[in-house]
């Protein structure tokens, strides 16, 4: 029995490896042929180009894991059934568990791997190949000084102090600007517990505008809404606002905490926080999904059709992930259902489709 169980670890092993190598060739060549014309044009040698894609390699090897044993799941079981060695076997009395427990296995290991890189490699990594495309490629400007989403960043004559970045949102939470002369005399100051983008300029809520007179006075407005025509948009602000990839678990629980206390909205961090305990998991249920698959469709099986079906299941499955997270973004529905959801539903129908199989 452990023999067979060692036969089929080793086979899983190599399979899955040469799948994860070739979504991550893949992954590089398509983004290598997209990017290198920036590198080209910013005037930066293809040493700093290769620097940005072995940064990037963590966070591919993150994402690829999952399909990668969803499809050598699918693969190792189809050729399996094709040389008939699942029927020889169940022939033999021998249990499907025993072909079952060692994908499990390897699935289980794959996503403590998973979630090993993403709390330890994919922090560092993606916060250093942002920083070569944001700034040396894209060339855009760095913030003064960056505490996790805490913003110091200078534009011209202005300064921005933004304690909550939505930047994809159009929002600002708790956000000061100091604007200066040419001599760099403050000449006004506008405080606001919100700045939102309507589409044409920035509504700042909840505030104070503090402004200097010919005199040198200053005067003081409180006000409940006002509309400030400033020359940044949501765009500018977009490569400040670090991303969940960039931080831990223990960064964006200290995190939501921080501003929850503070009274400002927490919504998308609490997401990305559920979705980095979550995904890991979806090793274990595509794998779960590839055994029903690969033992429903039996001797069809084989390596076109193990490719095709893990493509195409693991493309459903991101698509859903996807829309959950931009549901849950939204504050309809609870971070955790939104985090768990897809997992839990592939994992239904996993052993649906594994109970249908052994019928």
């Amino acid at each position: 029995m452990r023999v067979i169980s060692s036969y089929i670890s080793l086979e899983l092993a190599k399979i899955i490896a040469i799948c994860l190598g070739a979504f991550i060739a893949i992954y590089l060549v398509i983004d290598f042929f997209e990017r290198i014309d920036d590198f080209l044009e910013a005037k930066l040698p293809l040493t700093r180009a290769l620097h940005f894609f072995i940064l990037k390699l963590p966070l591919v090897v993150q994402q690829g894991i999952p399909m990668a044993v969803l499809m050598g799941t699918l693969i190792t079981l189809g050729l399996m059934a094709r040389s008939n060695e699942l029927m020889v076997l169940k022939a033999s009395g021998i249990s499907p568990l025993l072909v079952v427990g060692p994908i499990v296995t390897l699935a289980l290991l794959a996503s403590m791997l998973d979630f090993a890189f993403s709390e330890y490699l994919v922090p560092l990594t993606s916060t250093r190949a942002n920083y070569i495309w944001n700034v040396r490629v894209m060339n855009r400007p760095l913030p003064t000084s960056f505490s996790e989403e805490k913003v110091w960043y200078k534009s011209g004559q202005v300064i921005y102090n933004i304690r909550v970045l939505h930047a994809k949102r159009g929002l600002l939470e708790g956000v000061t600007i100091h604007m200066f002369d040419s001599n760099f005399r403050l000449t006004s100051r506008l405080d606001a517990r919100r700045g939102e983008w309507d589409g044409q300029s920035w509504v700042f809520s909840q505030g104070i505008f503090i402004q200097r007179k010919a005199d040198g006075n200053f005067t003081t407005e409180n006000f409940q809404s006002r509309r400030f025509d400033l020359k940044e948009r949501p765009q500018d602000f977009q490569h400040l606002e670090k991303a969940s990839e960039e931080m831990t678990l223990a960064e964006l629980a200290r995190y939501v905490a921080e501003i929850e206390s503070e009274g400002y909205d927490s919504t998308r961090y609490r997401v990305d926080f559920h979705a980095k305990i979550a995904f890991p998991f979806t090793s274990l249920i595509m794998a779960l999904l590839g055994i029903g698959v690969a033992l429903y469709q039996g001797k069809k099986g084989g390596i076109a059709v193990g490719v095709a079906a893990s493509v195409a299941l693991a493309f459903i499955y991101f698509l859903m992930f996807q829309f959950m997270l931009s549901i849950g973004y939204t504050g309809t529905l609870q971070p955790v259902v939104v985090a768990w959801t897809p997992n839990i539903l592939f994992a239904i129908a996993s052993l649906y489709i594994f109970s249908q199989a052994m019928h």
